[in-house]
């Protein structure tokens, strides 16, 4: 419980970022982020994208539910076109997972470092960096499958319409994979950076170890003299 209300403590925060999607924005960095290499770097981008990748799935709901609207009207097979309340429906769900994920993710691994938080089961960890890669990339290429589907399967005028709504499903689809990439490397640096601490702790006690031994031989010296 401790751990999900600091989740919900940090909404007005991500808010403040999400008011200014491109603050201290460098395209280079963000769009070649396999050209960083220090940790602090990556994080950075992460955020940068994670920012990005909210409003960018705003947009893109926002963009198939007029497509869907435009759909409705123009069909004349009832039994083709979705209904309003449907079209209406999935777009309110689909704002709601956007904003819920994003700030998950964003909260899991920049102000957590390793963390996942669905209120009724929260853990805390590194290997949650890598869960948070892994997830990305699947949405990423579920969206891929679902616009290239949809693009196939139209027909006649409605092909605008269909071009339209996948393109800006594409371009939220690119986010998500550049956020996935990110996630990983986050993951990759963070435990490569703890593996030399644990090589620094096992010398310090083997150095511990010799010193006591020495320690012990100079008192048997003294007992024996």
């Amino acid at each position: 419980m401790d751990l999900a209300k600091a989740w919900f403590n940090t909404a007005c925060q991500y808010f403040e970022l999400a008011k200014k999607p491109f603050k201290d924005l460098v395209a280079r960095q963000l769009l070649q982020p396999w050209k960083l290499t220090k940790l602090e770097e990556h994080e950075a981008c992460f955020q940068q994208w994670n920012v990005l990748q909210l409003w960018i799935g705003i947009i893109s709901t926002l963009v198939v539910l007029l497509m869907n609207l435009i759909w409705c009207l123009a069909e004349d097979n009832v039994y083709a076109k979705p209904s309003m309340g449907s079209v209406f429906v999935n777009a309110i769900v689909g704002l709601l997972l956007v904003a819920f994920f994003t700030h998950l993710a964003w909260f899991g691994v920049i102000n957590k470092h390793g963390c996942c938080c669905f209120i009724v089961v929260c853990c805390v960890g590194k290997p949650n960096l890598l869960v948070v890669a892994v997830l990305c990339a699947l949405f990423g290429i579920l969206s891929l499958i679902t616009v290239f589907q949809a693009i196939g399967s139209a027909q006649g005028a409605l092909v605008l319409v269909v071009l339209i709504g996948g393109l800006f499903a594409l371009v939220h689809s690119g986010a998500l994979l550049y956020l996935a990439f990110e996630a990983l490397m986050i993951w990759k640096l963070s435990t490569s950076a703890a593996v030399p601490d644990s090589k620094e702790a096992k010398q310090a006690e083997v150095v511990g170890a010799a010193q006591v031994a020495t320690d012990a031989e100079v008192g048997q010296t003294k007992i024996e003299a």
